[in-house]
């Protein structure tokens, strides 16, 4: 965990056709079979809601304000749904949607490893904690991925990078041998004591139109370093385990445009081809932009040039479009009191078409000819159209 006045944010270990986005092997595909001792489905906005809240306040962060373009829903688990002691983190979740609509998460719980909940309906905001454990404890930062057979592949990090581990059922695990990238593979040097290699996050994956997979990662947040200076890289596989390191860095220091500090990106395959990153983007009191969740879409998946603040403050973000089209962000909070909490937003479509306003025209006077809009129309009045969000 990395402490920042009044905040705490968590950091523990814890372009192709529309018919391609389709196919990809992510969270948003409905392939993921269904535990038949799962609690029936609930219509959307019955059984019992998320718990009310939003962001913490931004002690000594730049822009205190700063509210970002996701609309919050609050909390959705804290660690003791998982029976995890007050004030310990239940982080980095990772989404899945089920054959039904429903909502899978993995989680990082501290002594616990990676467990999951299951949502009570296709609106993926009420959750039911899952018995037991997916992966066992020294296993951190999940991320899903649903293959194109059906399976459910866990990427995580233990000890020295990233590893995986395969099921069948998404609750059953066995962990495949070696890693899929270390963090010598990585490359990312340790800045604070000079020598060595940082280890890595938990990394997300898409498919390429080639048929080869891409991954994205940073390197590791560590609890007691100052904040900033994290980097997002990537790696592709033919066949998501002997993954070979892409030249260059993606956002962070090196990169060709987005030089500023992001760490522990979720990768969502858009259906024009594109990749959007959300990612944690935190510079320490004082230093350049509002912290927290932020997003940005390349057309290639590698060239990322804006971006766009998501939710103050939020971190370790994973993206998942629901069966009606919702797109919803999860992410990470923590409070002192409670521990490390999962959250949900939801967040404008990265490739919506940009809405179109009619300016509203005056009545015309009795007798007299309507006006007639001028060529281009006239704007409405300031306030009345909704601005046009980066990408």
């Amino acid at each position: 965990m990395r402490l920042v006045p009044t905040v705490l944010t968590l950091a523990v270990l814890f372009s192709g056709p529309a018919a391609w986005a389709q196919q990809q092997p992510n969270p948003n595909q409905p392939t993921t079979p269904v535990d038949p001792n799962l609690p029936p489905v609930t219509p959307p906005g019955g059984g019992p809601g998320g718990m009310p809240g939003g962001m913490p306040g931004g002690g000594g962060v730049t822009n205190p304000t700063a509210t970002g373009v996701c609309e919050v829903r609050g909390q959705m688990l804290a660690p003791s749904d998982f029976g995890i002691q007050a004030g310990l983190p239940l982080a980095d979740m990772s989404a899945v949607r089920l054959a039904d609509g429903r909502v899978r998460l993995y989680m990082f719980g501290q002594g616990r490893g990676v467990v999951s909940a299951v949502s009570t309906a296709p609106d993926g905001l009420s959750f039911i904690p899952e018995a037991g454990a997916r992966l066992g404890d020294g296993s951190g930062m999940p991320r899903a991925v649903v293959t194109r057979d059906g399976n459910t592949r866990l990427f995580f990090i233990s000890g020295d990078g990233i590893k995986s581990a395969l099921s069948t059922d998404g609750l059953n695990f066995t962990v495949e041998p070696g890693f899929r990238i270390t963090k010598e593979q990585a490359g990312f040097i340790d800045t604070v004591g000079g020598t060595g290699f940082e280890a890595t996050s938990g990394a997300s994956v898409v498919s390429l139109p080639d048929g080869r997979y891409r991954m994205y990662f940073s390197d590791l947040p560590r609890p007691g370093t100052t904040p900033g200076g994290h980097r997002v890289k990537s790696a592709v596989s033919t066949d998501m385990l002997t993954w070979t390191m892409e030249e260059g860095v993606l956002m962070g220091t090196g990169a060709a445009t987005m030089t500023a500090t992001a760490e522990h990106p979720f990768a969502l395959p858009n259906p024009d081809g594109s990749v959007t990153l959300y990612y944690g983007k935190f510079s320490g009191p004082g230093l350049g932009a509002a912290e927290g969740l932020y997003f940005s879409t390349a057309a290639d998946g590698l060239t990322f040039t804006t971006e766009t603040l998501g939710v103050f403050f939020g971190n370790d973000p994973d993206a998942l479009r629901l069966v009606d089209g919702t797109l919803m962000v999860y992410y990470g909070l923590f409070d002192s009191a409670i521990g490390g909490t999962i959250n949900a937003a939801v967040c404008p479509d990265p490739t919506a078409p940009a809405a179109v306003t009619t300016p509203t025209l005056p009545e015309a006077p009795v007798d007299q000819p309507a006006p007639v809009p001028a060529d281009p129309p006239v704007a409405a009045p300031a306030g009345r159209i909704r601005p046009i969000l980066a990408p």
